[in-house]
C-alpha cells in the first residue's frame, strides 16, 4: 500500500467510525485476489466500537474459476448484506488489493453499483488500518469510577460515578481523582468503570486491589476506547465478579465512627528479658493498630512500672511516664525506648512476685485528677473515654500486711481505694493483657479481674481488633467497603 492510499483510506475509515450512531453498521470490504473480506464495525452497550472478520473466497462466492453473473453477483452482493445482517447499514466502504484478478474486478463492479461506494486502493492487507480506526476513536460516552458517597450525618452509602473521561476523550488522555479506601472486602477494594445509556449503569471492567485503608491520587488512562488503566495502585488484578454482585456488597451504611479517645497503657517491664519484650510488643500492635482506626483523634499516654526494692542499697525505679496524652507516634517512639532498654528491675533485690500496679493506679489518679474532666469533641455532654490497658501478670503490693505474705507498698497506696476512684470517673473503661493463658484466670489475683473488667485478653492469643472492639476503641466490622469513597458534594 502506498502512503498516499494509505492515509487515504486510514482518514477514511477513521471517518466512517466516528460517524457510526445507535445500531448503525459500517462494512469495510476488502477484495483480494482470494475473496473478500468484509469487517462488520458497530458500537457495543458501552458505545466502543467493535469489529467482525468474515472471509468468503472467490469459491464460495462462484466467482472461480469463472465468475458466474447471475449466482455470483447474488453470493456477493449477500455476503456484505449478511454482514450487516441486524441495524441499519450506515455506509460500505470499498478497499481494492488487486487489481490482476477478475473475480475481484467483477465484484467490485457488482458492489460499488449497489452501494454507490467509493472504492480505496490498497497493495496490503487493510485489517491493521481497521483495527487502528477503532482504537483510536474518540468516546461517545462518558466513563465513570464507580463510588461510594457517605452521607456525613448518618453514615448512609449512596452509590454514585466519578467521571474520569467525557465523551470525546481520545486514547492516550490521563484523569486523576482523589477517593478513600475503607478496609475492602475479600476482594479488597474494587475500581470498577462504568458507562450509561439513559440512568442505567453497564460495568465495562473492573479491577481490585487490597490497599491499605487511606488517601490515594489515582491516575486513570485511556489506552483505548473500551480499556482504562489505574496507575499508582500496587497489586491491581482482574476482578472476576459482575455488576449484581459488586453491588450486592455494598452495606447500607459506614460502621460508625469512633470519636476521641484517651488510651493509658501501662506495661510491666519486670521479669524475664523475653517476656517483657512480648509485653511491649504487644502494646506497639494495640497502639498502632487504633493509630490507623482513629488518627489524630487517639491521644496515649504510655507508662513502664517494674517491680519495688525493699534494700536500701538497691535503687528503687518509680513508675515513669513516658508519654502523657501525646500522639500514638509518640507513644510507639517511647515503647522502641523500652524496648531498647529492656526489663528494668529482676532479680534480688527486688519484690519475685508483685509490681508497682498500685504505684501506677495512684500515678494514673494523679495525673487524671490534675488534667480534670474531658469532653467529647462530637458529642458536648458525653466525656472522652479514658481506657486503662494494663499489660502484665504479677499482683500488686497490699496497703498494708496482709495473709498474702507479700511485703506492704512503700507509700501505702491502696490498689482497692485507688480503682475505685478511677472506676467512679465518667468514661473510664478498663482492659487487660494478661501474661498467662485462658485456662489459668481463675488463678489470677482478683485486681487483674478488675482490671480486665471490659476485656481481659491473653498474652499468648492477643485479637487485636476484638480486644479493641471490646474496650470501645473501635468499631465491630460489620461489613466492608468494597469500591472507593469520595467525600464531595458533586
Amino acid at each position: 500500500m502506498s502512503e498516499p492510499d494509505k492515509d487515504l483510506l486510514r482518514k477514511a475509515l477513521s471517518r466512517a467510525v466516528a460517524l457510526l450512531t445507535g445500531t448503525d453498521r459500517l462494512i469495510v470490504a476488502e477484495v483480494a485476489a482470494d475473496g473478500i473480506t468484509t469487517f462488520e464495525i458497530h458500537h457495543d452497550e458501552h458505545g466502543t466500537p467493535r469489529a467482525r472478520r468474515r472471509f468468503d473466497s472467490w469459491e464460495d462466492l462462484a466467482m472461480a474459476p469463472v465468475p458466474d453473473h447471475t449466482a455470483g453477483r447474488d453470493a456477493v452482493l449477500r455476503t456484505v448484506a449478511a454482514t450487516a445482517s441486524s441495524g441499519d447499514l450506515a455506509e460500505v466502504v470499498l478497499v481494492r488489493s488487486t487489481t490482476e484478478s477478475l473475480p475481484a474486478g467483477q465484484a467490485l463492479s457488482w458492489l460499488g453499483e449497489a452501494y454507490s461506494a467509493v472504492v480505496y486502493s490498497a497493495g496490503a492487507p487493510v485489517a491493521a488500518l481497521v483495527k487502528e480506526a477503532i482504537r483510536n476513536d474518540p468516546l461517545t460516552r462518558s466513563y465513570d469510577l464507580v463510588v461510594l458517597r457517605p452521607d456525613p450525618a448518618s453514615g448512609r452509602l449512596e452509590l454514585a460515578g466519578k467521571q474520569l473521561f467525557p465523551v470525546g476523550t481520545r486514547p492516550g488522555t490521563r484523569s486523576d481523582v482523589m477517593i478513600r479506601c475503607a478496609p475492602g472486602d475479600a476482594y479488597g477494594t474494587a475500581f470498577a468503570v462504568v458507562t450509561r445509556r439513559g440512568r442505567e449503569p453497564h460495568l465495562l471492567s473492573v479491577s481490585s486491589a487490597r490497599l491499605t485503608p487511606g488517601t490515594y491520587t489515582v491516575t486513570a488512562e485511556l489506552v483505548h476506547a473500551g480499556k482504562v488503566r489505574f496507575i499508582g495502585l500496587p497489586g491491581l488484578v482482574e476482578d472476576p465478579r459482575g455488576w449484581a454482585e459488586l453491588i450486592g456488597s455494598v452495606p447500607s451504611r459506614l460502621p460508625p465512627r469512633t470519636g476521641p479517645a484517651h488510651l493509658i497503657c501501662a506495661v510491666e517491664v519486670c521479669g524475664p528479658e523475653e517476656k517483657v519484650a512480648e509485653r511491649l510488643g504487644r502494646a506497639h500492635q494495640v497502639i498502632a493498630f487504633l493509630s490507623a482506626e482513629f488518627g489524630d483523634r487517639l491521644q496515649v499516654s504510655l507508662i513502664a512500672y517494674g517491680a519495688h526494692s525493699f534494700d536500701h542499697s538497691a535503687p528503687e525505679h518509680p513508675v515513669e511516664v513516658t508519654t502523657w496524652r501525646g500522639t500514638p507516634d509518640h507513644a510507639l517512639d517511647g515503647l522502641r525506648l523500652l524496648e531498647e532498654r529492656g526489663a528494668i528491675t529482676r532479680g534480688f533485690p527486688y519484690h519475685p512476685h508483685a509490681a508497682q500496679l498500685e504505684d501506677m493506679l495512684a500515678t494514673v489518679v494523679r495525673r487524671l485528677h490534675r488534667d480534670g474532666p474531658t469532653l467529647d469533641g462530637l458529642d458536648r455532654h458525653r466525656p472522652t473515654p479514658t481506657v486503662l490497658l494494663t499489660v502484665g501478670d504479677r499482683q500488686p503490693h497490699p496497703a498494708r500486711a496482709d495473709r498474702s505474705g507479700v511485703l506492704p507498698c512503700p507509700r501505702r497506696h491502696d490498689w482497692q481505694t485507688l480503682l475505685g476512684q478511677l472506676g467512679s470517673r465518667p468514661g473510664a473503661v478498663f482492659g487487660a493483657i494478661w501474661d498467662q493463658p485462658q485456662h489459668r484466670a481463675r488463678e489470677a489475683h482478683p485486681i487483674w479481674r478488675y482490671l480486665g473488667t471490659s476485656a481481659l485478653a491473653h498474652l499468648d492469643a492477643l485479637d487485636v481488633r476484638e480486644l479493641t472492639v471490646d474496650l470501645g476503641l473501635a468499631a465491630p466490622v460489620v461489613s466492608r467497603i468494597p469500591f472507593p469513597l469520595i467525600d464531595d458534594t458533586e
